[in-house]
């Protein structure tokens, strides 16, 4: 068992052999932490897709698509999630990409 490697370490490697997979990983990082934060929230609070696509006032598919991590909400977007929510996002946009924070 312990030649298993984790799923970090697999990522990591395949970045540092491929630069294709490199710049679709890196490019996603925003979608995937918006994703990640809002699975979290959900299921802290027990609340369907379309439970939470009411609070923000979205339809469901938009939850679906952002829980997905394929898609990045817009900047309006996240500030309805904000409102809706209270969740916190810290966006940073350098070097061509955008890196988020949630708190």
């Amino acid at each position: 068992m312990s030649e298993l490697r984790s799923i970090d370490q697999v990522i990591e490697e395949r970045r540092e052999s491929d630069p294709e997979f490199r710049q679709a990983w890196d490019a996603s990082a925003f979608a995937r932490q918006i994703a990640s934060a809002l699975v979290r929230y959900r299921g802290e609070r027990g609340l369907t897709q379309r439970q939470l696509a009411a609070e923000v006032d979205v339809k469901q598919s938009a939850i679906a698509r952002w829980e997905q991590g394929e898609n990045s909400p817009s900047i309006a977007s996240l500030a309805k999630l904000t409102r809706a929510t209270g969740l916190t996002f810290r966006v940073d946009f350098a070097h061509g990409t955008a890196g988020l924070v949630a708190a």
